[in-house]
């Protein structure tokens, strides 16, 4: 049986998986079996129950995972830190069973009855590095500046043989030696009318409570609702995108892959060690690109947090090349020419090799659409560098770059100051984005779907600390020197000119969007427009930025004059709808108060949408008594009256 509504408003207790992948590389593993993980939907045929043990002498740094599911094929991909000589995927009934001998023969050209084997294309990932910082052993990273990784992603589109689930396992060779996977299933697309599951999960970050928010969720979903046919994230998959540790192998055992595929391996703030969940092995995931997936100048930088923290303006770097040219590149190569550009800026080339998405025609991977089911999937470029919140009004004392100035010592080099929180990707009425999502919203696709998604790093409706500034370009304000003094230069931010709400917001209301995902702040709040448009915000994967709300008690910091502070909001939605509380059981203030959010870092907040039903549901577990199960605290429908 698929789903039990009688689960509605109880806790679900959450049970540990158990497997024994032990050739993913630094990660033990604890997972379901593929058996366990897919069954439910009885309208679909179930593969062979396939082994889940690995086999071989070398080690992938993840599992295999899934993107761009078509009706009768999909992507298989996977990482490692050697290139290898031959990369296959298999597919068939059979291999979950085969031996090590039996892989060996199949991937070099023997024929093993029921079995199909494709080969993969390999790709070194041209920007991953590690330093001082990164969480590895000490022989594992440099002692000093940034080292460049080795790391090689193995992709194949795979003919999916029929109907239903199918187990398939990869295999790396080098030289005599071989890996091979363990089994998971993969299937086609979902069909329009389809009915599945999509975990909506956000701001993972290596975080201390991420694999345990992943573990409660994957079980909490599944028992509820059923296997989870698909990912979405809207953003900050990782802290540092450029640091390959972050995505592959932590030694905290909270990194990206290993905990959406159940191979992490990181206490909680409960004392207990969590795996995350294994899902990213047998349902595609759909990312958009956060302030996180932005790695910042790489040039003249020691240090990987550095150089995140030091993203320019492309304008900025243009111009500056303009002037070192003639020594840069006295050749005039178009390809040195783009990559000192891209070191003196920034770049999302990371995040952009690790997945294979949807493209558009204006934005590449950088931001897209595509239909999941029963879904029309938006999946917006809406972030901007986050800056800390220094205001100094004396232009002389300012010592920090932060959203509101410029430091002092920095006003002579035009590549080292910070220009405020600088949007990456423009979305203002005129811009390529904002002309490609007209496009996208007027779109036959979008306007026939059964429920319509926009999923954005940064959305127009929060309750949060990112809240503020404005979504707007900064405006520089220049500040002469009084009497010889040195000048100085700050940021405001117009709230009339709030971008996604000026600009992006009545695009939403006019093509009547079901759901605006977001993320960003870390917390859970929700609002609802008078066209029956619903915002989301759940990014809580148990440590929070705080809700800036009167029964919070919490206020934003407000910059001092000669900043205008009217363009900033101390307390509340700066996007101006009310925070609508929980329907089922929220959490309550200590008077007694129902609260319209969860901004607790006790909690590990989790949510998916089930189009069979139209309802988004979200569950919370209070990580100081795991032993009471995931409480089931809001649902809301897309189905309008």
């Amino acid at each position: 049986m698929r789903r039990d509504a009688s689960l509605a408003g109880k806790m679900v207790p959450v049970r540990p998986h158990h497997s024994s992948l032990s050739h993913v590389a630094r990660a033990v593993i604890v997972t379901a079996s593929v058996a366990g993980f897919i069954g439910g939907c009885d309208s679909e045929p179930e593969p062979t129950p396939a082994s889940a043990e690995p086999v071989g002498s070398l080690e992938l740094l993840t599992d295999p995972f899934l993107q761009q599911p078509a009706e009768d094929s999909v992507e298989v991909a996977w990482f490692t830190g050697f290139a290898g000589d031959t990369h296959h995927v298999l597919v068939g009934d059979r291999v979950g069973a085969m031996t090590e001998a039996e892989l060996r023969d199949a991937v070099t050209g023997g024929d093993v009855a029921g079995v199909t084997v494709s080969p993969a294309e390999s790709l070194r990932l041209s920007r991953v590095a590690e330093d001082g910082a990164s969480e590895l052993h000490a022989d594992e990273k440099p002692s000093s500046g940034i080292a460049g990784r080795e790391v090689f992603r193995h992709h194949a589109a795979v003919a999916v043989p029929g109907p239903g689930r199918h187990p398939y396992r990869v295999v790396s060779t080098r030289g005599d030696d071989l890996i091979g996977s363990g089994a998971f299933s993969l299937r086609g697309a979902l069909g329009s009318g389809e009915p599945a599951v999509i975990m909506l999960t956000s701001d993972h970050q290596a975080k201390v409570n991420t694999p345990a928010n992943l573990e409660l969720a994957t079980a909490t979903i599944t028992a509820e609702l059923g296997r989870i046919d698909a990912v979405f994230l809207p953003g900050d998959l990782v802290n540092t995108p450029d640091r390959a540790s972050e995505w592959f192998d932590d030694r905290r055992g909270s990194a990206f892959f290993p905990a959406l595929q159940g191979n992490g391996a990181r206490g909680a703030t409960d004392g207990k060690v969590y795996r995350g969940g294994e899902v990213i092995q047998h349902a595609p995931i759909y990312p958009a690109i956060g302030n996180h997936e932005v790695q910042g100048r790489r040039s003249a930088h020691t240090s990987l947090d550095d150089s995140f923290n030091n993203p320019v303006p492309r304008a900025v770097a243009e111009a500056e090349y303009g002037k070192v040219s003639d020594v840069v590149n006295p050749t005039g190569d178009p390809l040195v020419k783009a990559q000192w550009i891209a070191d003196n800026s920034f770049s999302t080339a990371t995040y952009e090799e690790i997945f294979s998405l949807p493209t558009s025609d204006t934005g590449g991977e950088r931001y897209y659409a595509t239909t999941v089911g029963d879904v029309r999937l938006v999946s917006l470029f809406a972030t901007r560098i986050w800056r800390s919140t220094e205001a100094d009004p004396d232009p002389s004392v300012r010592t920090a770059t932060s959203r509101y100035q410029e430091a002092r010592a920095d006003l002579d080099d035009r590549l080292a100051q910070g220009y405020g929180e600088f949007i990456f990707e423009d979305l203002a009425v005129g811009s390529l984005q904002h002309d490609w999502l007209v496009r996208e919203l007027n779109s036959a696709a979008f306007r026939d779907a059964k429920y319509t998604v926009v999923m954005m790093h940064e959305g127009p409706q929060g309750l949060g600390d990112n809240a503020t500034p404005p979504f707007t370009h900064p405006e520089r304000i220049e500040e002469p020197g009084d009497r010889g003094a040195p000048g100085g230069a700050r940021y405001e931010y117009p709230a009339a000119e709030d971008i996604l709400l000026r600009d992006v917001q009545p695009l939403f209301e006019q093509a009547g969007v079901d759901l605006v995902y977001s993320g960003h702040s870390h917390l859970w709040n929700r609002f609802v427009s008078a066209n029956g448009v619903n915002y989301l915000e759940a990014s809580n994967t148990g440590n929070s930025y705080g809700a800036f709300h009167a029964l919070s008690g919490e206020s934003r910091e407000i910059p001092p004059e000669p900043w205008h502070a009217e363009n900033y909001l101390a307390q509340g939605n700066p996007g101006g709808l009310e925070p609508v509380v929980p329907t089922i059981a929220p959490l309550r203030s200590a008077d007694g108060r129902p609260l319209p959010f969860i901004a607790d870092n006790n909690m590990v907040v989790f949510q998916a949408l089930d189009t069979g039903t139209g309802t988004v549901t979200s569950w919370y577990v209070d990580m100081r008594d795991t032993q009471n199960g995931a409480v089931k605290f809001d649902e809301f429908s897309l189905r309008r009256q």
